[in-house]
């Protein structure tokens, strides 16, 4: 590395640390949702895209975290900061049943609906004509639903939240002019709360046979859980081949980060809905059912392992005009198999889960109308992991058809503006469960019908 290489690197490694810096504390209040609770790193270009091509477009600062290898064939110093939005939309049709077989009371609102910001932010540098070193600020993994305490699905879920953010460092390395090779660290903070609401009364009425305590749904409790993990590392890998002058092909794998995360829960609501549920296993001693302390904070962990991840991209460019791309993503879902919440080494709730691995496939590309506009269109098919086995209104997925469209804005010789808009044709989501008898034994039949839209906003500093 020369002297001068060096001292812009490190300049330009000052200003970015202070972005990141920033960066940090805006996403504290991050909640989102998008495909199971995985979320695509993109840029406003990418998400115009339909995600399609990865980071093989030339200097695309997403390459820092999606596939480092590409950064080996940056031209230049380059930093971006993206603002995404994300607006899930999930309305449930049918029926929610206690352990009798009524109604549950209740309205019926939407748990989501809302735009949920969220940033990213990447740089990277060349540090000589075959290294480039970069650092950037994801969110890989995000959820959030939230419905009324109240109402009609509250023993399937009432607020679920997961905000994973990763900090990463990267290097790509140039072996010739076809190939190039790229590694990275990752260390991930989670965050997660999951609440939801128990009627000891149904319970007791499915392990007595009848209702002889009280009516389910007379005595509802909530319980509220709150775990996190402070960092959690993990690794990525990348590769970029381009066999002719028009085409490149990536190849990148992200690692599955294991996960611990610790905190509490507490118990709110009847006074005598919480002194059932104290008294509980105390009376049904073979029934499996937790001892809960339903008074204050009481420890609570859980195990939360993101999956593993890889990607295979392709770009081909037919002009100076006109570009087209296309990936494939496989994500090991498999390894989320269930959500299990314990306490003091006994098991408060388990939740099945039963993922399958999953894929998505997208082609995009960009139409370059002149030297300052650039316009971008993409589609996909993104197939969801998840099943009617686990389905419910915490998650209420289903495979998603996605259609993007944007623009791009050369603002000056080092500055770019880009705005990228998805929408995610979901459809008809089923769902069928009954409930654990420690949760109130009721019943939820019907179908979720889901949509979402995502507006990104990226800007982009070439040095």
């Amino acid at each position: 590395m020369n002297r001068h290489n060096l001292q812009r690197f490190a300049r330009f490694g000052t200003q970015a640390s202070l972005a990141l810096a920033v960066a940090t504390a805006l996403l504290h209040p991050l909640r989102a949702e998008a495909g199971a609770f995985q979320l695509p790193t993109d840029n406003a270009a990418g998400w115009a895209r339909a995600n399609a091509g990865g980071s093989l477009f030339t200097d695309d600062p997403t390459a820092v975290f999606n596939n480092p290898a590409a950064m080996a064939f940056f031209t230049g110093p380059v930093f971006q900061a993206t603002g995404t939005g994300i607006r899930p939309s999930s309305q449930f049709e049918g029926s929610f049943r206690d352990e009798q077989g009524n109604p549950t009371t209740g309205g019926n609102p939407n748990g989501f609906g809302k735009f949920v910001p969220f940033p990213n932010m990447a740089f990277a540098a060349p540090v000589s004509d075959r290294l480039t070193l970069g650092g950037s600020l994801t969110v890989p993994f995000g959820l959030a639903s939230n419905y009324n305490p109240d109402w009609q699905g509250r023993y399937f879920g009432t607020k679920t939240s997961l905000q994973s953010i990763a900090l990463s460092f990267s290097a790509g390395f140039k072996v010739n002019d076809q190939l190039s090779l790229g590694a990275g660290i990752l260390g991930q903070r989670t965050k997660a709360q999951l609440n939801t609401t128990l009627d000891p009364y149904g319970s007791a009425a499915a392990l007595f046979g009848a209702p002889i305590l009280g009516a389910p749904q007379s005595g509802d409790v909530q319980l509220n859980v709150t775990v996190k993990k402070s960092f959690a590392f993990g690794y990525f890998l990348g590769a970029e081949f381009k066999p002719t002058q028009q085409d490149s092909l990536g190849l990148s794998y992200h690692s599955r980060v294991n996960q611990t995360l610790g905190g509490h829960y507490e118990l709110y609501g009847s006074d005598a809905g919480k002194a059932l549920i104290a008294l509980a296993p105390t009376v049904f001693p073979n029934a499996n059912l937790p001892v809960l302390n339903p008074n204050g904070e009481t420890p609570a962990s859980a195990n939360l392992n993101t999956p593993a991840f890889a990607s295979i991209d392709w770009l081909h460019v037919f002009s100076d005009r006109l570009s087209v791309a296309g990936t494939m993503k496989w994500t090991q879902w498999s390894s989320f198999q269930s959500l299990v919440l314990t306490s003091n080494g006994q098991t408060l709730v388990n939740l099945p889960q039963k993922y399958s691995n999953s894929m998505m496939y997208a082609v995009g590309g960009d139409y370059k109308l002149n030297d300052q506009w650039t316009l971008r269109a993409g589609v996909g098919y993104d197939e969801t992991p998840t099943n009617i086995i686990s389905r419910d209104p915490r998650i209420p997925d289903g495979s998603r058809r996605l259609v993007g469209f944007g623009f791009g804005y050369q603002a000056t010789d080092h500055m770019t503006v880009d705005l990228g808009y998805q929408h995610q044709f979901v459809g008809d989501t089923s769902v069928n469960q009954t409930n654990q008898v420690a949760l109130g034994a009721g019943t939820m039949n019907g179908k979720f019908n889901d949509h979402g839209d995502v507006v990104s906003l990226s800007g982009t500093y070439r040095f």
